[in-house]
Order: C-alpha cells, then sequence, then structure tokens
C-alpha cells in the first residue's frame, strides 16, 4: 500500500526554503511556490507537489522527483533548490536555434559538474550545432 502524501511535511519544506532565502521575495499558494526574477536571481523558479512528485522548474529545465513520501527524495529535491538559489548550482541550456532541447540541473565536483538531473525533448535528437546558456544565481 502506498504512503499518503504528508501536505504539511511538504508546506513546511518550503517555508524552510522561504525562511533560507529571505532576500529573495517568493510566493506560496497552497503547495506551490513562484520565485520570480529578481536582484541575484536572474531567471524564475517554479516548486510545486503534483500527486506525490516535487517539481522544480527553472529556465526549459523541469524535473520531478518521486515518490515525496521518500524521506530521501525529498531531501535530494531539498538540495536541489538550495542549491539552484544559491548559485551553487547551475543549469546548463542547451539550444538549437533559439529551440531549447536539453536543459541539465550541475552541481560543482572538483573543478567540473556534475549532472544531477536532465530534461530535454525529441529534438535533442536532431545532430545540429548547439549553443548553450547558464543560468545561476548570484551566489548569496
Amino acid at each position: 500500500m502506498a504512503k499518503s502524501v504528508d501536505r504539511k511535511q511538504i508546506l513546511t519544506l518550503l517555508e524552510e526554503m522561504r525562511a533560507k532565502f529571505p532576500h529573495l521575495q517568493m510566493d506560496l499558494v497552497d503547495l506551490s511556490m513562484d520565485i520570480f526574477r529578481q536582484h541575484g536571481l536572474p531567471f524564475d523558479v517554479r516548486l510545486n507537489l503534483q500527486g506525490d512528485e516535487l517539481h522544480l522548474n527553472a529556465g526549459s529545465f523541469w524535473l520531478e522527483w518521486f515518490p515525496c513520501t521518500d524521506p530521501e527524495i525529498v531531501g535530494l529535491y531539498r538540495d536541489a533548490v538550495i542549491g539552484l538559489l544559491s548559485g551553487k548550482y547551475r543549469i546548463l541550456q542547451h539550444y538549437i536555434g533559439s529551440l531549447a532541447v536539453k536543459a541539465e540541473l550541475q552541481r560543482p565536483q572538483d573543478d567540473d559538474w556534475q549532472t544531477v538531473g536532465i530534461w530535454s525533448n525529441l529534438s535533442n535528437l536532431i545532430p545540429w550545432r548547439r549553443t548553450t546558456r547558464v543560468l545561476q544565481a548570484q551566489s548569496s
């Protein structure tokens, strides 16, 4: 039998993130939080719960962590969001022309970057020339 989602736990998680970054304006409605582009954060971020999935959307990146009833999964999500908002993590977006075809959430590892999660669409399979753009908050 599947565990039921503890909505209070998820609300506490979102409130924890809001408290950790008091310099950022965050709009929390039910179990969804919008963090719009602002000083120190040059892109919009959306966090929410859908069913038993925790979602992170920023730029063209969109990834789900599930099930949110697993404390280890919640910890990975927390690390990803805090890393992105603090400027420790970044999103590397890949484009064909102006079309985003892939986005990677990355964290620093030694002198390089380790990919934590990937979003892509079928256009990513087209072997055309790519450009990249980095989305990264200013370190707080």
